[in-house]
């Protein structure tokens, strides 16, 4: 299959890697630093399976030059997604499958609105994986696991030569599904909830499950977070909450939410996104959400990361 990836951080560098690594034909739709060095020296992935050192790539900051693809994966922050929609066009052919692998459940509706006609799927991913410099990677977790499907819910032949074309890469799995929309909502209500709370008290995963209070009010946000879903007719499980605390247990005590490492970093925060889109979304639902609310109130000072 013909691939453009859209964005050379941690996530796009990993998926675009292993998909040439697999034998695609794999472009890179970038800008800045990261364009230099993609079409200077390459690209290099570090992870727990072994090195993987890639050539001179083809890529630009023009998706003109690219042209049409099979599949366009959509990797950059949120908070650039609203300026590079319009200019995903050209690489939109008739069945082309874009897939956006974003934080947060709106990733979706912003390429719809950018790309009429163009039928964006949903998707999510799980990976832990960094940009260390343009045109190096590295990935912490073994595995790369993606799901996706079509916004209403259908099965499609494009999301089932997606999956097998994409689980033929090392280190990937990815599964078409007719329940994204709840598997979106899945991730977003522990996400949501538990990178604010690091946030808010600076302090990895495994010191918020051991302080009580932490701990609580990650959960009273879960809690909220899942009120807005089913408000708007996610069918949410009802221990949704208590899965949601499983699947954080089962994560490294001392790992970061990303948006606690852009945080740290002084980096912009997809905070808007996240506690914000609770606060946004449940208002248009008519769902209180005073725990968000105050979240965007407290940790809105660092939206914008650190002036230059």
């Amino acid at each position: 299959m013909k691939f453009v990836v859209a964005g050379a951080g941690g996530v796009g560098g990993y998926i675009g890697v292993r998909l040439a690594e697999a034998g695609h034909a794999v472009a890179w739709l970038v800008r800045g630093a990261g364009l230099a060095a993609l079409r200077g020296t390459g690209i290099v992935l570090k992870a727990p399976q072994g090195e993987v050192r890639l050539g001179p790539q083809r890529a630009s900051d023009d998706a003109a030059e690219l042209g049409p693809a099979d599949a366009v994966i959509v990797t950059v922050k949120l908070y650039d997604l609203a300026a590079l929609a319009p200019r995903l066009a050209p690489l939109a052919a008739a069945d082309t499958a874009i897939l956006p692998l974003q934080n947060g459940v709106e990733a979706q509706a912003m390429l719809a609105k950018a790309l009429p006609g163009a039928r964006p799927l949903q998707g999510t991913v799980s990976i832990k994986a960094s940009l260390a410099a343009p045109g190096l990677v590295e990935a912490k977790s073994d595995f790369c696991r993606l799901r996706f499907g079509e916004a209403d819910g259908r099965a499609s032949a494009r999301t089932g030569r997606l999956a097998e074309a994409m689980s033929a890469a090392v280190g990937v799995s990815a599964t078409a599904t007719p329940e994204i929309e709840l598997d979106l909502w899945k991730k977003f209500v522990m996400l949501t909830s538990f990178s604010a709370t690091a946030c808010l008290a600076r302090a990895p995963i495994g010191r918020v499950l051991d302080d009580p209070g932490a701990h609580a009010f990650a959960l009273e946000a879960a809690e909220e977070a899942a009120a807005v879903g089913r408000a708007r007719g996610v069918k949410l499980p009802a221990d949704i909450v208590e899965a949601t605390m499983k699947q954080v247990v089962g994560m490294p005590r001392d790992g970061k939410p990303s948006m606690l490492e852009d945080l740290e970093a002084g980096r912009r925060l997809e905070l808007p996104w996240l506690s914000g889109a609770v606060v946004r979304l449940g208002k248009e639902a008519g769902v209180p959400t005073p725990i968000h609310a105050m979240i965007c109130r407290v940790l809105g000072m660092h939206a914008n990361g650190k002036a230059v």
